[in-house]
């Protein structure tokens, strides 16, 4: 089996899981309880929101532990627009958000909230001009993605902070597809989402930064939790198996950039060989995607899945029959958006499993063109 969809979902680093099969069985007690297994959990937890603050520069206390980078999107825009509705009505985010981003922002329109979607160039940057212009006094949150999930676009969050700021803004960024990929500096961002299941860490977590401890109205109302805005008993093992994983990754994150890099490289250059494939990501996108068209891409990527090859059409979390809106934004072709295939690489990947899987394609492809 060769697995080339690491954007969608990643495998469990073995020593994460180990950490929380350790966690889970010798550190049962709630986090809540005042008694000493309690507290001993309470102290892992502790240790591990420091743990996660320290790479964000910000403190424990802004850490939001939810069940997932969905969630987190949610509770900040729901909980944000619920919370400043006397305010403003008006929200602004770009049209390769995720649909964690999207479904809330539609949901609120249909309450009477007003939704403005920037557009991008031809290089899948969100329209810069577009968002200063797009600000009105009734503006209450701009949420901007930090990489497209499909292309793999690298948005210029330094610059939408400066934009969003000057106007005194709520800003907050999904970095679900960043963290544990890129660096990026996060000054001056209100909000960030991430999960660890992107970068070897266990699905059933997500996290929300609060930089600045802004006020929400939250979606799970109920027990005692580490923070005020996300109700229910902390799971320790979750947590403290998230910080590790995050540690992990970031260890050896230049390693790893370089390594992908090669990878992509060789990629692209012998895709460009291949009749009728058009590379659709941009120069100045995350190394582990790659975004491409053909002619037939459904059939073309069954065919891979019989040959045990995994990558994705479209992102994991898009309807298969509906063409991709990232692709669409920047070719403005329904053709290429319809018949989008994501490659998304991983340090894991070998170049064993690159040239194999280029073997396959190009058979696949050049089938597909005789036909």
């Amino acid at each position: 089996m060769i697995y080339l969809d690491y954007a969608a979902n990643t495998p469990v680093d073995k020593r994460v899981l180990d950490k929380f099969n350790e966690i889970t069985l010798d550190f049962y007690g709630n986090p809540n309880s005042m008694h000493s297994e309690g507290i001993k959990a309470k102290n892992l937890i502790d240790s591990a929101s420091e743990s996660i603050a320290s790479y964000f520069n910000t403190k424990k206390g802004n850490i939001i532990y939810t069940s997932g980078s969905s969630e987190s999107n949610n509770l900040v825009i729901k909980g944000l627009a619920d919370r400043l509705k006397t305010k403003g009505k008006h929200i602004i985010i770009s049209e390769i958000e995720h649909s964690s981003i999207i479904a809330p922002c539609n949901y609120l329109s249909s309450l009477g909230f007003d939704v403005s979607v920037i557009p991008l160039d031809e290089n899948g940057i969100v329209d810069l001009k577009k968002i200063e212009k797009e600000i009105r006094n009734d503006t209450i949150l701009v949420s901007i993605t930090s990489v497209d999930s499909e292309l793999g676009t690298i948005q210029p969050i330094n610059e939408i902070v400066k934009i969003v700021k000057k106007h005194n803004i709520i800003f907050h960024t999904d970095a679900t597809q960043a963290v544990g990929k890129i660096n990026i500096n996060y000054d001056g961002v209100d909000f960030l989402t991430f999960a660890p299941h992107k970068f070897y860490g266990l699905n059933g977590i997500g996290v929300l930064i609060n930089f600045n401890n802004i006020k929400l109205t939250p979606l799970i109302h109920g027990g005692k939790s580490t923070t005020i805005y996300r109700s229910g008993t902390p799971v320790t093992a979750n947590i403290v198996s998230c910080a590790y994983a995050l540690e992990l990754i970031m260890a050896n994150l230049d390693n790893n950039i370089n390594y992908i890099s090669n990878l992509k490289k060789m990629l692209i250059n012998n895709i460009k060989k291949i009749e009728k494939v058009h590379i659709n990501s941009p120069e100045k996108s995350v190394d582990n995607i790659l975004n491409i068209s053909i002619s037939n891409a459904s059939d073309i990527v069954d065919k891979l899945y019989e040959k045990n090859i995994c990558i994705s059409k479209q992102s994991a979390c898009s309807l298969n029959t509906s063409p991709s809106k990232s692709v669409y934004a920047i070719t403005k072709d329904k053709f290429l958006a319809s018949n989008s295939i994501r490659i998304s690489l991983s340090h894991l990947t070998t170049k064993e499993e690159i040239e194999k899987f280029l073997i396959i394609f190009k058979e696949l492809v050049n089938e597909n063109n005789n036909n």
